[in-house]
């Protein structure tokens, strides 16, 4: 999948930043509307109020930076392309308490990132869908290791709805790109959230759909979700 990434970088200077890695090549206003939809369903749920550390898992082209740089106290962007970590770099160059790393998912840890403080929050806004079973176990873990006694993790993912749905060496015409996905249900992500994280004190503080605009999901058998697991101190 790794080149799959390094050939939306490479789209970058053609499609813009949003579209590159939104993946509507083709429709650029649906692209647009659905960055600004998830934003605004996503970026309340993070509960910010200007002290926390927040780490973006999948940062790609950097979208979410200045959105949550506004809000917090340090923000680290990490994605496993090393070509959109570097344009996410350029674009932000101008914030101080923003910073960017190549890291895959289910290898992330505070010193993979040259950090030694753990995070308030962690948002991890459509990863999930890239990894095998083995790699997710192993996410969910890293994600763990990375967060604070009290904290928050927010989970942005398309869903199976009713089942799994894998989609193997497909060739997608309006990327023009193969692409490789599993769309696993809300409760098959639950169960294997289980050992990592609500059996270390996390709990599910809430679920729900991203969009509030139907029109938003172009396919029936998935769905936009979202789903925030928080713990105490």
């Amino acid at each position: 999948m790794l080149a799959f990434f390094e050939q939306r970088a490479e789209k970058i200077e053609r499609l813009g930043p949003v579209r590159a890695v939104i993946y509507q090549d083709k429709h650029p206003d649906l692209a647009e509307h659905r960055d600004i939809a998830e934003k605004l369903a996503i970026a309340p749920l993070l509960a910010l109020d200007g002290r926390q550390r927040v780490v973006d898992i999948g940062c790609g082209t950097g979208r979410w930076a200045r959105t949550i740089a506004a809000e917090c106290a340090h923000y680290h962007g990490c994605d496993a392309s090393r070509g959109l970590v570097e344009h996410a770099q350029r674009a932000h160059e101008d914030l101080a308490h923003v910073r960017f790393s190549v890291a895959l998912a289910d290898q992330v840890s505070l010193s993979a990132l040259d950090e030694t403080i753990p995070f308030d929050r962690l948002l991890c806004s459509g990863v999930l869908i890239y990894l095998n079973d083995d790699e997710l176990a192993a996410a969910l873990a890293a994600f763990g290791s990375l967060m604070a006694p009290a904290s928050r993790i927010v989970f942005r993912e398309p869903m199976g709805m009713g089942e799994r749905l894998t989609i193997q060496d497909h060739y997608s015409d309006d990327m023009d790109q193969v692409y490789n996905a599993i769309y696993r249900t809300q409760d098959e992500l639950v169960e294997a959230m289980r050992a990592p994280l609500l059996e270390r004190g996390f709990r599910i503080a809430g679920s729900g759909d991203v969009y509030a605009d139907a029109s938003l999901n172009n396919r029936a058998e998935t769905r936009q979700r979202w789903l925030v697991l928080e713990r105490d101190a």
